[in-house]
């Protein structure tokens, strides 16, 4: 086989609470809820004559990010001695989506290069994968719980903090409609400011808490649609994140320029919010919203959920 290539959607995450206390990353991770993105990263591996491996990571808007590189070198080499692999190997990521906005980058490129590399020298199966791409995002102080949302897939609800396909537990349903995301160009934020922070962590975990249990009490469906909604804009309120200035006037912006077709929530943990459509199936256009949130600067992408 020449090349293999793995596209991997991003990941939302709307409500969680913190769990990185235990000492393996397959029980750390969060409770929470999100949703999965048709956008995301696509990863492609080859293997290579050379000496020594060839790692490139680009943006959104074509540029190179070579800070990115070290992500993917630990995780080939994680995986050189899991499965006893010795050929040089070529790893070329492209980003569908801004970094450090809460959209699930780094956790949908290591799960899109760690399924790659198993295609490649048919070894591994999904959930062997999956753990290792959990892994090395919780080595890399990245998203505590993006991975096992994206092994749920569409809208899901993760009620068993750790790695896929054990013992992290979550339940997802297609979603299947349009939403736009919109954030601060300036902004960004590294989850690791959050989640390391004692102050952050307390009051985030109960309201995550909190709000993972009251949805627990309902089918995880479609028609839990409008409360889940509710819940997000609980959880910012009562954990904090809203009152962040940046944040705050993120979300003033976009809620003066939507319509009432439209419910708008903070996308955890970037300076970024997603809109969405208040009733499932309903129709909605954000052509006026995109151009309106354009000319004021801010970075917007209409996707699709999945």
């Amino acid at each position: 086989m020449d090349e293999v290539n793995v596209q991997v959607g991003g990941h939302v995450t709307l409500l969680f609470s913190i769990h990185s206390k235990p000492l393996l990353s397959r029980n750390q991770g969060s409770r929470g809820a999100g949703l999965c993105l048709e956008d995301g990263v696509i990863a492609s591996v080859r293997v290579i004559t050379e000496d020594k491996d060839i790692i490139s990571v680009t943006t959104m808007d074509g540029n190179q990010f070579p800070q990115g590189e070290e992500l993917y070198a630990d995780l080939l080499n994680s995986f050189r001695e899991i499965f006893n692999v010795k050929a040089s190997i070529q790893i070329d990521i492209l980003l569908e989506l801004p970094i450090s906005q809460g959209f699930g980058m780094s956790a949908a490129g290591l799960l899109a290069a760690s399924l790659a590399l198993g295609e490649l020298f048919d070894c591994g199966d999904e959930g062997q994968l999956a753990r290792l791409a959990h892994r090395l995002e919780r080595q890399h102080s990245g998203g505590l719980g993006d991975i096992l949302g994206l092994w749920a897939g569409g809208c899901e609800l993760r009620v068993t903090p750790g790695s896929p396909p054990f013992p992290g537990i979550a339940h997802g349903f297609d979603v299947g409609c349009p939403a736009l995301l919109v954030w601060d160009p300036d902004g960004g934020k590294h989850t690791a400011h959050y989640i390391d922070n004692l102050d952050w962590e307390s009051k985030i975990t109960k309201a995550g808490e909190a709000a993972v249990d009251r949805l627990r009490q309902h089918e995880w469906d479609h028609r839990v649609w409008e409360k889940l909604l509710e819940e997000a804009d609980n959880f910012a309120l009562e954990s904090g994140l809203l009152e962040e200035k940046e944040r705050t006037k993120l979300v003033n912006l976009v809620l003066d320029n939507s319509d009432e077709t439209m419910s708008c929530h903070l996308c955890m943990l970037g300076t970024s919010m997603i809109v969405l459509p208040k009733k499932l199936g309903s129709d909605i256009d954000f052509g006026d919203l995109s151009s309106s949130l354009t000319s004021l600067g801010l970075g917007v992408k209409e996707t699709i959920l999945q």
